[in-house]
């Protein structure tokens, strides 16, 4: 026997006076983002360039750069700041 499994969604629509967040077109790179993936990548490439601590520096720095990138991939991250009623 079979137990019924009960479904519940949450839909929230945009309202219509409610103004875009961003005003690029749908095929528009979110330059916000990629920005910092480009700096990262450039930074992950002169650390395959050097040895030793710079090395370390470098692919610290990629690291910081690339959540930095998530940061601003992920817009919803405020939490409870965010909040409206």
């Amino acid at each position: 026997m079979e137990a019924a499994v009960p479904f519940l969604a949450y839909v929230h629509a945009r309202e219509p006076d409610q103004p875009e967040d961003d005003d690029r077109a749908s095929w528009e790179p979110d330059w916000r983002v990629w920005r910092w993936v480009i700096v990262a990548v450039v930074f992950a490439y002169a650390a395959t360039r050097v040895g030793g601590v710079v090395e370390l520096l470098l692919v610290m720095i990629v690291f910081a750069f690339s959540c930095r990138a998530a940061v601003e991939a992920l817009t919803n991250g405020d939490g409870l700041r965010e909040w409206r009623q």
